[in-house]
C-alpha cells in the first residue's frame, strides 16, 4: 500500500515510525532515568523536554540519512511502546551504518525484545537496503547490551580507552561491528538452535 509507514517486524517486536512530537515526553521520562542514562554513558545532568524535542523532531520525518523508530512490544494484549531504535550515518557508497538502540522502559529491560528489535532493524538494513556493516558504541559496563549485540552476531572491533567520563570516574567503551555474512551465520545458528 503506497503511503503506508514502513513496519519492520520482529518476533516479538514491531518497528514502526514514532507517532508525533509527543513521543518526545515518553523519551524524556527514559533518558532522566539515573540508570538508563548511566547505561547509554548519557550526560550527569537531566534532560529537558525542549531537548528531548529538539531531538524527536529531526527524526519524525523520513530521511536518507537514517531510520528511527519506536520499539512496541506485540506479544502483549495491547502493543506496548518501550523503547526507540535508530539506523543513523547511512553512507550508501559505502554501504555501512551506525545503529543506537534504547530499551527505556525499565519493566521490558532485560527480557530479549531489545535483542529482537535489534535483529529485525538489521535484517532490514541488510536485505532491504543493501547494506554491508553496522557499527555501533556501547559501554564496556554494559555486559547485558554487550551479550545481546553478540547475539545478533556484533563483534567488538575495539576499544576507545577513558572516553566516557560518568560518576567521578573515566570508562572505556567498544565499537562493535557486524558484516552481512556475521548476521547471516547468527541467525543460521538461532535458527538451528531453536
Amino acid at each position: 500500500m503506497s503511503g503506508d509507514p514502513v513496519v519492520i517486524q520482529g518476533d516479538r517486536v514491531r518497528l514502526v515510525p514514532p507517532p508525533d512530537i509527543g513521543f518526545a515526553r515518553m523519551t524524556e521520562a527514559w533518558v532522566n532515568d539515573p540508570f538508563t542514562r548511566h547505561l547509554i554513558g548519557g550526560p550527569a545532568y537531566q534532560m529537558s523536554l525542549a531537548s528531548r524535542e529538539d531531538f524527536v523532531r529531526p527524526r519524525l520525518t523520513p530521511s536518507f540519512d537514517g531510520v528511527y523508530l519506536v520499539i512496541e512490544v506485540i506479544d502483549t494484549p495491547e502493543p506496548v511502546i518501550i523503547g526507540a531504535i535508530e539506523l543513523r550515518k547511512i553512507t550508501p557508497e559505502h554501504r555501512s551504518a551506525e545503529v543506537g538502540i534504547l530499551v527505556g522502559d525499565r519493566a521490558y529491560q532485560g527480557r530479549g525484545y531489545g535483542t529482537d528489535a535489534m535483529r529485525a532493524l538489521c535484517r532490514f538494513a541488510f536485505e532491504e537496503m543493501d547494506l554491508r556493516r553496522i557499527h555501533l558504541g556501547v559501554m564496556e559496563f554494559n555486559a547485558r547490551a554487550i551479550r545481546s549485540y553478540e547475539q545478533v552476531g556484533f563483534v567488538v572491533e575495539g576499544r576507545l580507552r577513558q572516553d566516557t567520563y560518568l560518576g567521578g570516574h573515566y570508562y572505556d567503551s567498544f565499537v562493535m561491528g557486524l558484516l552481512r555474512e556475521d548476521f547471516e551465520t547468527a541467525e543460521r545458528a538461532r535458527r538451528q538452535a531453536g
